[in-house]
Protein backbone atom coordinates (compact mmCIF):
# COMPACT_ATOMS: atom_id res chain seq x y z
CA UNK A 1 0.00 0.00 0.00
CA UNK A 2 1.34 3.46 -0.94
CA UNK A 3 0.33 6.13 1.56
CA UNK A 4 1.82 9.59 0.90
CA UNK A 5 3.18 11.63 3.77
CA UNK A 6 1.10 12.96 6.63
CA UNK A 7 1.40 16.29 8.41
CA UNK A 8 0.52 16.50 12.11
CA UNK A 9 -1.16 19.54 13.61
CA UNK A 10 -1.35 20.06 17.37
CA UNK A 11 -3.30 22.93 18.92
CA UNK A 12 -3.95 23.51 22.62
CA UNK A 13 -5.35 26.22 24.85
CA UNK A 14 -8.78 27.70 25.39
CA UNK A 15 -8.64 31.28 24.19
CA UNK A 16 -5.68 31.84 21.88
CA UNK A 17 -4.81 28.77 19.83
CA UNK A 18 -1.33 28.43 18.32
CA UNK A 19 -0.86 26.07 15.43
CA UNK A 20 2.20 23.81 15.57
CA UNK A 21 3.12 22.01 12.38
CA UNK A 22 5.41 18.99 12.51
CA UNK A 23 5.85 17.49 9.03
CA UNK A 24 6.98 13.90 8.91
CA UNK A 25 7.68 11.40 6.17
CA UNK A 26 5.47 8.36 5.62
CA UNK A 27 6.34 5.69 3.06
CA UNK A 28 9.01 7.96 1.58
CA UNK A 29 6.62 10.27 -0.26
CA UNK A 30 5.61 13.86 0.43
CA UNK A 31 2.00 14.99 -0.06
CA UNK A 32 1.38 18.72 -0.19
CA UNK A 33 -1.84 20.65 0.27
CA UNK A 34 -2.41 22.80 -2.82
CA UNK A 35 -3.46 26.42 -2.52
CA UNK A 36 -6.80 27.52 -3.95
CA UNK A 37 -9.66 29.88 -3.12
CA UNK A 38 -11.80 28.66 -0.23
CA UNK A 39 -15.03 29.20 -2.15
CA UNK A 40 -13.82 26.61 -4.70
CA UNK A 41 -13.17 23.93 -2.09
CA UNK A 42 -13.99 20.25 -2.49
CA UNK A 43 -16.40 20.39 0.46
CA UNK A 44 -19.47 21.21 -1.59
CA UNK A 45 -21.49 24.37 -2.36
CA UNK A 46 -19.72 27.62 -3.05
CA UNK A 47 -19.79 30.35 -0.43
CA UNK A 48 -18.78 34.02 -0.57
CA UNK A 49 -15.07 34.26 -1.35
CA UNK A 50 -14.15 35.98 1.92
CA UNK A 51 -15.90 33.40 4.12
CA UNK A 52 -14.42 31.51 7.03
CA UNK A 53 -15.89 28.06 7.80
CA UNK A 54 -16.85 26.70 11.21
CA UNK A 55 -18.31 23.37 12.34
CA UNK A 56 -19.06 22.06 15.82
CA UNK A 57 -18.70 18.69 17.59
CA UNK A 58 -20.72 17.53 20.58
CA UNK A 59 -18.11 15.78 22.74
CA UNK A 60 -20.05 15.89 26.02
CA UNK A 61 -20.96 12.29 27.05
CA UNK A 62 -24.47 11.84 28.33
CA UNK A 63 -25.62 15.23 27.09
CA UNK A 64 -28.80 15.94 25.21
CA UNK A 65 -28.70 17.63 21.82
CA UNK A 66 -26.21 20.49 21.89
CA UNK A 67 -27.54 23.92 20.97
CA UNK A 68 -24.80 26.32 19.90
CA UNK A 69 -24.48 29.78 18.39
CA UNK A 70 -21.62 31.65 16.77
CA UNK A 71 -22.71 35.27 16.80
CA UNK A 72 -25.96 35.28 14.80
CA UNK A 73 -25.28 31.85 13.27
CA UNK A 74 -27.32 29.19 15.02
CA UNK A 75 -26.40 25.52 14.58
CA UNK A 76 -29.02 22.78 14.49
CA UNK A 77 -29.26 20.81 17.79
CA UNK A 78 -26.48 18.24 17.71
CA UNK A 79 -26.61 14.88 19.58
CA UNK A 80 -23.54 13.49 21.35
CA UNK A 81 -20.85 12.01 19.08
CA UNK A 82 -21.91 13.98 16.03
CA UNK A 83 -20.40 16.87 14.09
CA UNK A 84 -22.13 19.51 12.02
CA UNK A 85 -21.32 20.55 8.46
CA UNK A 86 -19.06 23.56 8.08
CA UNK A 87 -21.01 26.83 8.09
CA UNK A 88 -19.65 29.89 6.23
CA UNK A 89 -19.32 33.04 8.35
CA UNK A 90 -17.97 36.51 7.73
CA UNK A 91 -14.50 36.93 9.31
CA UNK A 92 -14.99 38.85 12.56
CA UNK A 93 -14.71 38.52 16.33
CA UNK A 94 -17.46 36.21 17.61
CA UNK A 95 -18.74 34.87 20.90
CA UNK A 96 -19.39 31.16 20.58
CA UNK A 97 -21.88 29.84 23.13
CA UNK A 98 -23.05 26.31 23.89
CA UNK A 99 -25.15 25.89 26.99
CA UNK A 100 -23.40 27.79 29.79
CA UNK A 101 -19.98 27.64 28.06
CA UNK A 102 -18.64 30.55 26.03
CA UNK A 103 -15.52 31.13 23.93
CA UNK A 104 -14.25 34.02 21.83
CA UNK A 105 -13.44 32.89 18.29
CA UNK A 106 -11.81 34.96 15.54
CA UNK A 107 -12.22 33.04 12.25
CA UNK A 108 -10.02 34.14 9.35
CA UNK A 109 -11.09 34.33 5.72
CA UNK A 110 -10.54 31.11 3.77
CA UNK A 111 -9.82 28.97 6.85
CA UNK A 112 -11.73 26.08 8.37
CA UNK A 113 -12.31 25.43 12.06
CA UNK A 114 -13.66 22.62 14.20
CA UNK A 115 -15.11 23.79 17.52
CA UNK A 116 -15.38 20.89 19.96
CA UNK A 117 -17.54 21.26 23.05
CA UNK A 118 -16.08 19.05 25.81
CA UNK A 119 -17.40 18.57 29.36
CA UNK A 120 -14.94 21.11 30.77
CA UNK A 121 -13.82 23.25 27.83
CA UNK A 122 -14.35 24.51 24.32
CA UNK A 123 -11.48 23.52 22.03
CA UNK A 124 -10.92 25.29 18.71
CA UNK A 125 -8.86 23.48 16.08
CA UNK A 126 -7.91 24.84 12.68
CA UNK A 127 -8.43 22.44 9.78
CA UNK A 128 -6.15 23.04 6.78
CA UNK A 129 -8.34 23.35 3.69
CA UNK A 130 -8.36 20.53 1.18
CA UNK A 131 -8.68 21.46 -2.49
CA UNK A 132 -6.66 18.70 -4.17
CA UNK A 133 -8.94 16.73 -6.51
CA UNK A 134 -6.30 14.00 -6.93
CA UNK A 135 -5.95 12.90 -3.28
CA UNK A 136 -8.03 12.27 -0.21
CA UNK A 137 -7.62 14.10 3.10
CA UNK A 138 -8.04 12.36 6.47
CA UNK A 139 -8.21 14.03 9.89
CA UNK A 140 -7.91 12.32 13.26
CA UNK A 141 -9.31 14.27 16.23
CA UNK A 142 -8.47 13.18 19.77
CA UNK A 143 -11.25 14.74 21.83
CA UNK A 144 -11.05 11.97 24.41
CA UNK A 145 -9.19 11.48 27.70
CA UNK A 146 -6.75 9.11 26.00
CA UNK A 147 -3.25 10.59 26.12
CA UNK A 148 -2.57 9.74 22.46
CA UNK A 149 -4.38 8.01 19.62
CA UNK A 150 -3.27 7.01 16.14
CA UNK A 151 -4.83 5.91 12.89
CA UNK A 152 -3.28 2.78 11.41
CA UNK A 153 -4.04 0.10 8.90
CA UNK A 154 -6.04 -2.73 10.48
CA UNK A 155 -2.97 -4.95 10.72
CA UNK A 156 -1.03 -2.17 12.48
CA UNK A 157 1.83 -2.27 9.98
CA UNK A 158 1.30 1.26 8.62
CA UNK A 159 0.71 4.37 10.72
CA UNK A 160 -1.45 6.68 8.67
CA UNK A 161 -1.62 9.37 11.37
CA UNK A 162 0.71 8.74 14.34
CA UNK A 163 0.30 9.87 17.96
CA UNK A 164 -2.30 12.64 18.27
CA UNK A 165 -2.37 14.15 21.75
CA UNK A 166 -5.59 14.77 23.65
CA UNK A 167 -7.47 17.89 22.51
CA UNK A 168 -5.59 18.11 19.23
CA UNK A 169 -5.76 16.74 15.72
CA UNK A 170 -3.62 15.15 13.03
CA UNK A 171 -3.83 15.19 9.27
CA UNK A 172 -2.80 12.97 6.37
CA UNK A 173 -3.17 13.59 2.63
CA UNK A 174 -3.26 10.19 0.96
CA UNK A 175 -3.96 8.39 -2.27
CA UNK A 176 -7.63 7.38 -2.45
CA UNK A 177 -7.09 3.64 -2.12
CA UNK A 178 -9.21 1.09 -0.29
CA UNK A 179 -7.79 0.18 3.11
CA UNK A 180 -9.15 -1.24 6.34
CA UNK A 181 -8.20 1.11 9.18
CA UNK A 182 -8.27 1.17 12.98
CA UNK A 183 -7.85 3.65 15.80
CA UNK A 184 -5.27 2.60 18.39
CA UNK A 185 -3.90 3.97 21.64
CA UNK A 186 -0.70 2.76 23.27
CA UNK A 187 -0.61 -0.23 20.95
CA UNK A 188 -4.15 -1.29 21.93
CA UNK A 189 -6.97 -1.15 19.43
CA UNK A 190 -9.67 1.36 20.34
CA UNK A 191 -11.92 0.56 17.40
CA UNK A 192 -11.70 -1.02 13.96
CA UNK A 193 -13.32 1.40 11.51
CA UNK A 194 -12.88 -0.60 8.31
CA UNK A 195 -12.66 1.07 4.91
CA UNK A 196 -13.48 4.79 4.98
CA UNK A 197 -14.45 4.73 1.31
CA UNK A 198 -11.93 7.42 0.47
CA UNK A 199 -12.51 9.20 -2.83
CA UNK A 200 -10.29 11.53 -4.82
CA UNK A 201 -10.79 15.08 -3.54
CA UNK A 202 -12.71 14.00 -0.43
CA UNK A 203 -12.08 14.99 3.18
CA UNK A 204 -12.95 12.52 5.93
CA UNK A 205 -12.68 13.01 9.69
CA UNK A 206 -12.25 10.38 12.41
CA UNK A 207 -13.28 11.59 15.86
CA UNK A 208 -12.34 9.92 19.16
CA UNK A 209 -14.41 11.04 22.16
CA UNK A 210 -15.13 10.00 25.73
CA UNK A 211 -13.14 8.63 28.64
CA UNK A 212 -10.27 6.17 28.84
CA UNK A 213 -12.58 3.30 29.80
CA UNK A 214 -15.28 3.99 27.22
CA UNK A 215 -13.97 5.85 24.15
CA UNK A 216 -16.34 6.48 21.26
CA UNK A 217 -15.23 6.69 17.62
CA UNK A 218 -17.22 8.07 14.69
CA UNK A 219 -16.38 9.21 11.17
CA UNK A 220 -17.72 11.97 8.95
CA UNK A 221 -17.29 13.19 5.38
CA UNK A 222 -16.71 16.96 5.37
CA UNK A 223 -19.40 19.16 3.84
CA UNK A 224 -20.34 22.84 3.74
CA UNK A 225 -23.89 23.94 4.51
CA UNK A 226 -24.77 27.14 2.69
CA UNK A 227 -28.17 28.61 3.49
Amino acid sequence: MDWPAANGYDRRGRNRMRLFTAPFLLAGLLAALPLAAANRSVYGPEAPGDSAFVRIVNAVPGSGPLEAELGATRFDPLPYAQASPYRPVTPDIYLFSAGSAEQEIIPVSGRYYTVAVLPDAIVVLEDPAHTDPARAQVFLYNLSSLARVELTTADGKTKVIPGVASRSSGLAVVNAVAARLAVKSGGTQVKAIGDLGLARGSSTSVFVLGGVSSPVVFTLKAAVQVE
